[in-house]
């Protein structure tokens, strides 16, 4: 991931060599998308029922789904702050206030791996997993992505963090939501 990542970067330099301020937060949100999706959505379309049996006998679906959520929040976080550091490497320092950018981008990335985790987690017991996971994250991963992209472009003009603050409590909530109606859904789905 982290060579995606890298590679990913350099080509937007190559390509934009003069890269500002609004296309600098945008190609970083498309490239935090796309290390989400070959990263983080297919924790649980790459089990099979017997591991489904075996994670059943040893934990609850709730704890599982909790080490799942938890595991991807941290591999999403760490490609965040990679991907942060590799822009701020390849194309300079483009954010003038990265500390709020920083938690922006970490407080939505949460509810990006969450969506991503939580529809991982009922597409693997269909058919057709593939096929359903875009189906059932689009809908709520554009408006977790639109608030980031806007709170993260005040960041990114150093407007302050005060200007983004209620971006991040509807962010906070959106993830809250998320996590709980995910903890409610899990034991309906690990039924079968």
């Amino acid at each position: 991931m982290f060579i995606h990542i890298f590679i990913a970067v350099l080509i937007t330099y190559l390509s934009l060599p003069g890269l500002d301020k609004a296309l600098y937060s945008s190609l970083f949100w498309l490239i935090v998308i796309f290390t989400t999706i070959q990263g983080i959505s297919k924790s649980f379309i790459n089990l099979n029922k017997g591991h489904f049996l075996y994670w059943h006998q040893l934990l609850s679906p709730i704890q599982f789904l909790v080490a799942k959520l938890l595991t991807n929040a941290l591999l999403m976080l760490v490609f965040t702050v990679f991907s942060m550091l590799i822009f701020t490497i390849i194309h300079g320092v483009m954010v003038d206030d990265t500390l709020s950018f920083l938690l922006i981008a970490i407080v939505t990335g949460g509810g990006i791996s969450s969506v991503f985790t939580i529809s991982s987690s009922i597409a693997a017991k269909t058919n057709h997993p593939g096929m359903l996971l875009p189906v059932l994250t689009f809908p709520l991963v554009v408006p977790l992505l639109l608030i980031g992209v806007k709170a993260s472009k005040k960041a990114t003009d150093g407007l302050g963090f005060m200007t983004s603050l209620p971006e991040v409590i509807i962010l906070l909530i959106m993830n809250v939501l998320i996590v709980v109606l995910g903890v409610l859904l899990v034991k309906f789905i690990w039924k079968e």
